[in-house]
């Protein structure tokens, strides 16, 4: 496990969800050293650290909490907190009830059971593990961990587990963002909920594409300055503090920005202190020799504009182009200095960070070729390219606007509804204009990593397709091989190949096959009742069902419950097949006969997955996810006529 960062150290849950939890850990780790030492630390209030010496590989803990909170179980020697690259710790939560650890040689490994929310963080630690399973690029895990989050949050929205792991990827991620309704009201109404609420409020109002706030704040002299006085000039927005040394150190890599931009008359620096204290402001702003507009909140015990730019941390930097609209948001500013140097303004957010107005980040193209002899100049040109495309308004400004018009708790399902209607609408836009990028762009760097980065664009032939017509060059690099690799797992459900025949009971307990629908056009459809992303996509199927079930279209789903426990699994897939009011042919994948596995024989690797299969058995197509619309148009296409 790796080193426990300070922000986790420092991520304190202020909760009530419930009153005083009594706890007790009872602990076994049978092969560790005489000397070792458990170590107990809580992330409530002021980190408090606990310790057990292991008799005979068993130690224990037991106390009392005000509320439910989360702890980290620690290894080491006796001699205080191990520090080093690694450590050996496992996270664990403090409720009521009696908390099981069992394992043979670390806490690592250990297995964790006993109380309800022990049990949710433990399925999600599984989860993150599994999605994260051979990514090695950063940009790409933080993907993978975004897209399980979402799940998770989906079927536990009442766990504190799913509240404190969206703190931990930030208010302003744009899954968070999109999940934060989902969280339970109770949950939403805790001191936890309503802060991470309105830093979810305030990076809706701040995402790229939208109109950057307005605010009036004093200048030195004590002259009113407003943000929108800027309009017609790009302005950087920057957030700092006499006290704070890294803005400081800054300010010299400003002023040569500055000094190079200012000339042109579209380039403006509009800086606000944190400072209190107006002595130490304008001291530092002598001291420092900067030239542009200063201004700062200074009778006020909290910066208006620091509030409503949810500025938590400084330096932090927003940029703004002549319409007033964010077109950057980060305190990364030598990426800021980068481009402003180039000559050009594009997007430079993190795309979690984007919302709907979707760029491509030229760090995580570098990455994707980190073991390949590429330089940013190899692939600078199209991503601008690429980006300048991205930019274009397909209505996202006008959904935006009507999102931020919602208030995110009491309207919550009205607010997901949207994302879930126009919001995946222009996302699906947004991707066909990468998917045509790759097509016109067959010898750009750029036009691999797409389509590494989103095969959810393409049905797997025509994933197969877009890879065989790049160029040699880029098929020649080291970073082809995992797209290789994913053309290869999925031959065996190419397009001609008959589908395999399985066995299995449907919901109401009758033995049906695949091969009992022959004559229809089925949809396979691999799906969980713990897959947030799968249920999400049944209204749509229900829709295609009613209006092709009379001509010739079957569904046949095949659940992968991820428990050990056969039982609850039946339970939960059937109350799910319920709640989503999916009448179709339903079959679980280990319904405990011990038949050979479907998903293993069909490669799926993620949910969902749906495979189109012809009357006579032969597979059409497959498609990953609910995005692509291919599959809708094949079966149009077939039973239309």
């Amino acid at each position: 496990m790796k080193r426990i960062v300070l922000g986790i150290m420092l991520a304190t849950p202020i909760i009530g969800v419930c009153q005083q939890q009594k706890f007790k850990i009872e602990g076994h780790i049978s092969s560790v050293s005489p000397k070792a030492v458990v170590y107990l630390v809580s992330l409530q209030g002021s980190p408090t650290i606990d310790s057990c010496t292991l008799k005979q590989g068993k130690f224990g803990f037991s106390g009392t909490k005000k509320e439910a909170v989360e702890a980290i179980l620690i290894m080491g020697n006796g001699k205080g907190l191990p520090d080093g690259s690694e450590v050996d710790a496992q996270s664990v939560y403090l409720e009521n009830g009696v908390v099981h650890i069992e394992g043979k040689d670390s806490l690592t490994k250990c297995k964790i059971w006993g109380t309800t929310l022990n049990v949710n963080n433990q399925e999600k630690i599984r989860l993150v593990k599994d999605a994260l399973s051979g990514i090695q690029l950063l940009g790409l895990r933080e993907k993978a961990e975004q897209k399980v989050m979402g799940t998770f949050v989906s079927t536990r929205p009442a766990s504190l587990v799913s509240l404190d792991w969206m703190w931990a990827l930030g208010g302003r991620d744009s899954t968070v963002i999109a999940n934060y309704p989902k969280l339970s009201a109770s949950l939403r109404q805790t001191e936890r909920g309503k802060e991470l609420g309105m830093v979810v409020k305030a990076s809706l109002a701040t995402r790229i594409g939208q109109m950057a706030p307005d605010f009036s704040l004093q200048d030195q002299r004590g002259k009113s300055v407003k943000l929108s006085d800027f309009r017609g000039k790009y302005v950087l927005l920057d957030f700092w503090a006499s006290w704070c040394h890294p803005c400081r150190e800054l300010q010299p890599k400003l002023v040569e920005l500055y000094n190079e931009f200012k000339a042109t008359g579209k380039f403006e620096i509009l800086a606000v202190s944190l400072d209190k204290v107006q002595s130490a402001w304008l001291k530092a702003i002598k001291e420092d020799n900067v030239p542009w507009l200063q201004v700062a909140d200074l009778n006020k015990p909290v910066n208006k504009a620091a509030e409503m730019y949810n500025v938590t941390m400084i330096p932090a930097s927003f940029l703004i182009d002549p319409d007033g609209k964010l077109i950057g948001i980060g305190p990364d500013k030598e990426l800021l200095r980068e481009k402003l140097q180039e000559g050009k303004i594009v997007e430079m957010s993190n795309p979690a960070d984007s919302g709907l107005y979707m760029s491509v980040d030229i760090r995580s193209i570098m990455q994707f070729y980190s073991k390949d002899n590429i330089s940013k100049a190899d692939v600078l040109e199209d991503n601008n390219t690429l980006n300048t495309i991205l930019k274009k308004d397909i209505g996202e400004l006008a959904f935006s606007k009507e999102l931020g018009k919602m208030d995110m708790i009491k309207d919550s399902a009205a607010f997901y509804g949207l994302i879930e209607t126009k919001g995946v609408a222009l996302t699906r836009e947004k991707l066909k204009l990468e998917q045509q990028f790759v097509r016109e762009h067959p010898d750009s760097f750029v036009s691999l990593y797409l389509l590494m980065d989103n095969n959810v664009m393409y049905d797997a032939d025509g994933y197969a397709i877009a890879y065989d017509q790049l160029s040699h060059r880029l098929k020649n690099t080291r970073a082809a091989e995992a797209i290789r690799t994913k053309i290869e797992h999925l031959k065996v459900t190419t397009a001609g190949t008959q589908a395999k025949d399985f066995e299995r009971k449907n919901q109401y307990g009758k033995t049906v096959k695949l091969s009992d629908y022959k004559g229809k056009l089925v949809l396979l459809d691999f799906w969980g009742s713990w897959c947030g992303v799968c249920r999400q996509g049944h209204p749509h199927l229900k829709e295609l069902y009613s209006k092709y079930k009379g001509k010739g279209l079957e569904i046949v789903a095949v659940a992968h419950e991820e428990g050990k426990d056969l039982s609850k699994n039946k339970a939960a897939w059937l109350a799910a097949i319920k709640k989503d009011d999916v009448n179709w042919v339903h079959v679980l994948e280990n319904e405990g006969s011990g038949a050979p596995s479907i998903t293993k024989a069909y490669g799926i690797e993620g949910y969902p997955t749906k495979l189109l299969v012809d009357q006579d058995g032969k597979i059409l197509m497959r498609v990953i996810g609910n995005l692509n619309e291919e599959m809708d148009q094949r079966i149009k296409s077939i039973l239309d006529k």
